[in-house]
């Protein structure tokens, strides 16, 4: 087992990420009754989360594990980094709902700004334990440098976008989860390449990972309670798939690869010098 991981050590991550995942929620598929809460945490912390860390264990020993952990708290990032990964989303996402919508989904956020966010802050800080805590460990912390690696920044992102909601497709078997799966794909595939960028500018920071994917959900939690209440059928479902999520995160890519070229600020050649260093260290040892 420990020749395998070492010589496929993605692959073996995602499969034991998807299979320990899929194990843990396996009660809640059975019985519907059951809280979701306690099973979405127990998912994400059983695939992703303990799937990098045996890889990391086999592959790289105490050694890797250690600066694993501490990019856990790698908090030092410009102010513009801060500002984008705990409010970016939230206001990208409500211009776009007031383009497709209406000026009523602006209106209505403005007026009960004080109202909105608070709520949102709680909701990030809450939420963080319900799935990005224990999910961008691996997903961003462990798959994302090495997809960049073997790939190229964009293929790889895109990769791991798939692979990410493909993730979630227990949710859509046992009923938590509300948006169509398209919708899902598209909105993680190019939240993916936006988190990529952020991530590439951060030095690898785990925590920004971690506070950026709570920041998304709490910012469509509360877009949820600002809509106007009149909206057409056609427009409802468009809601309720869940493609304003899904649009908003595609503009926000395509302006990224725009901007960085396609390269999402991915300094390669000076990772992978550190990664085949450190790789030559763990052999003489």
């Amino acid at each position: 087992m420990k020749k395998v991981i070492s010589n496929y050590p993605l692959v073996s991550f995602f499969t034991m990420a998807f299979v320990f995942s899929w194990i843990a929620v396996t009660p809640l598929l059975l019985n519907p009754a059951f809280p979701i809460e306690p099973f979405q945490i127990l998912g994400a912390l059983a695939g992703p989360t303990l799937a990098a860390v045996i890889v990391i264990a086999v592959t790289d020993g105490k050694a890797g594990l250690g600066t694993f952990f501490k990019r856990y708290v790698q908090w030092r990032a410009g102010i513009f980094w801060w500002f984008f990964v705990l409010f970016g989303y939230l206001i990208a996402l409500n211009i776009v709902a007031t383009v497709i919508l209406g000026p009523a989904v602006l209106s209505e956020f403005v007026k009960n700004i004080g109202l909105v966010l608070s709520t949102y802050l709680i909701t990030l800080v809450a939420g963080i334990i319900l799935g990005p805590l224990w999910e961008e460990p691996g997903w961003r912390g462990f798959a994302l440098p090495r997809l960049q690696a073997q790939f190229s920044p964009l293929l790889g992102t895109v990769i791991l976008g798939i692979l990410w909601a493909l993730w979630h497709l227990p949710g859509y078997l046992g009923g938590w989860m509300q948006a169509g799966f398209l919708a899902l794909i598209v909105a993680s595939v190019g939240f993916s390449i936006v988190m990529t960028w952020v991530y590439n500018n951060t030095r690898g920071s785990i925590l920004l990972m971690i506070l950026l994917h709570s920041s998304s959900n709490a910012a469509i939690s509360i877009g949820s309670k600002v809509l106007p209440g009149d909206l057409s059928p056609s427009l409802n479902a468009l809601v309720s798939g869940g493609w304003i999520p899904a649009i908003t995160s595609t503009i926000l890519a395509l302006g990224v690869i725009l901007i960085t070229r396609g390269r999402l600020s991915y300094k390669g050649q000076a990772s992978e010098r550190v990664e085949a260093a450190q790789q030559a260290q763990v052999a003489n040892d």
